[in-house]
């Protein structure tokens, strides 16, 4: 190759060398590419075209934006000025922006990416028909009582918070205290629509403790209601409800013991004689072992059955007699033959050990947290049972509550009634 060749070949070789190295340092571009297929959305709940993709790549770093543009000339945003790093990314869509639904119409989409030093868009269009022209809305939202006292006392147990909803949605309600912690609230299992449905739903919330659960502190809440559709439309109202004396009543015949004695012998071998026409006695103790008070109600402690009465039996200025009382504590005595169990029943302390409540104008009465309280009472034999001898026991009863297994039956005395 003669000298003036090989020069040539030398200019155009550092010529392509050039070029190539700004190839190299020239940045790659940011928005790469964008597209949204199908180009038709029908959010209408057939299954068909619910819902459509967007892909779009980026070069390099940027903040990225999407959004659509009706006739109005509005922008509704899908993402709005998020970071993305490099690279090809893909999201469905479903129509929802905003926590609304685009309403039918033709749309011009933009994704749009940025950097310190430029802006790139890529638009196209979008059809939307079939639209719910519906917002999702919670129509109605109340709590009832607005303060409650969950601990089984029968007297403000519970509280009812109803949600009503313009179209079906999943519902969701719970309580968040200052602290954040969420305590959620179930739905009432009976009642005539099945959750999702449009309408009012009914939220029973016992704050768990007839579950044995120990409920939220004491406190003010607020109270959430979240509704949300199938598309993921939500709408949400809050309000507050107030928790006081909250917690799981607990309570329990002292060391299981009954101590029975007749108005002849205490028994000293197998059984406790009594004769037909005279009295059985028992002396036991009750302790309030748990966080709150307990309920009780009547007949105070001291007062005596005769064997074919029950606690309902009109009583000296009690001619109605001792009813049962939801969430009432009592303590009560039981034989073999009776005929309904705990026939005879005492409140749990006398009234100098009971706390007194005035509530609505009535008076309640409770044992404190912690107290114990002496029963005494007895039962005058007025006749002689199938079975002689029979056991009598003692039972601590939460009315219309349960019967723990520990406070059932208690420490059995075997009893002989002697007479004609």
């Amino acid at each position: 190759m003669r000298v003036p060749e090989m020069r040539r070949f030398g200019r155009w070789f550092g010529l392509v060398g050039l070029l190539l190295a700004l190839s190299a340092c020239r940045p790659a571009p940011l928005l790469r590419s964008a597209t949204i297929q199908p180009d038709l959305l029908t959010p209408d709940g057939d299954g068909r075209n619910e819902v459509v993709a967007i892909r779009y790549a980026l070069g390099r770093n940027a903040i990225v934006s999407i959004y659509f543009v009706g006739p109005d000339g509005t922008p509704r945003y899908f993402r709005r000025e998020q970071p993305r790093p490099r690279g090809e990314y893909e999201v469905l869509f479903n129509g929802v922006v905003e926590n609304q639904l685009l309403p039918d119409g033709h749309y011009t989409w933009v994704v749009e990416a940025r950097d310190g030093s430029e802006t790139a868009q890529i638009t196209g269009t979008l059809t939307v028909s079939g639209s719910h022209p519906q917002a999702l809305r919670i129509t109605g939202f109340s709590i009832s009582p607005p303060e409650f006292t969950p601990n089984r006392d029968g007297l403000s147990d519970r509280a009812t918070i109803n949600v009503c909803i313009n179209r079906p949605a999943q519902i969701l309600v719970y309580l968040e205290g200052a602290d954040g912690v969420r305590y959620p609230v179930p739905r009432k299992e009976v009642q005539l629509r099945k959750p999702g449905e449009e309408g009012c739903h009914i939220f029973d919330y016992d704050a768990g403790v007839d579950r044995g659960q120990e409920p939220p502190p004491d406190g003010t809440y607020t109270v959430y209601a979240v509704a949300e559709d199938a598309l993921g439309l939500r709408d949400v109202v809050t309000g507050t409800l107030t928790i006081r004396e909250g917690g799981v009543p607990r309570a329990e015949i002292l060391n299981g013991r009954v101590e029975f004695r007749s108005d002849i012998s205490a028994g000293t071998g197998d059984y406790i004689p009594v004769n037909l026409g005279g009295f059985l006695y028992f002396t036991l103790t009750v302790h309030n072992y748990g966080a709150v008070p307990i309920r009780t109600s009547g007949p105070p402690p001291g007062t005596c059955y005769d064997l074919d009465q029950t606690f309902n039996t009109p009583q000296p200025g009690r001619p109605e007699g001792w009813a049962e009382e939801s969430g009432a504590w009592r303590v009560g005595i039981d034989f073999d033959t009776s005929l309904r169990n705990y026939p005879f029943r005492w409140a749990v302390g006398r009234p100098e050990d009971l706390e007194v409540r005035i509530i609505d104008g009535r008076p309640y009465y409770y044992l404190p947290a912690g107290r114990t309280a002496i029963v005494t009472g007895c039962i005058r034999i007025t006749y002689v049972p199938p079975r002689n001898p029979l056991y009598f026991w003692a039972g601590l009863i939460h009315e219309d509550v349960e019967i723990a297994p520990l406070n059932n039956r208690v420490d059995p005395h075997r009893v002989l009634i002697e007479g004609p």
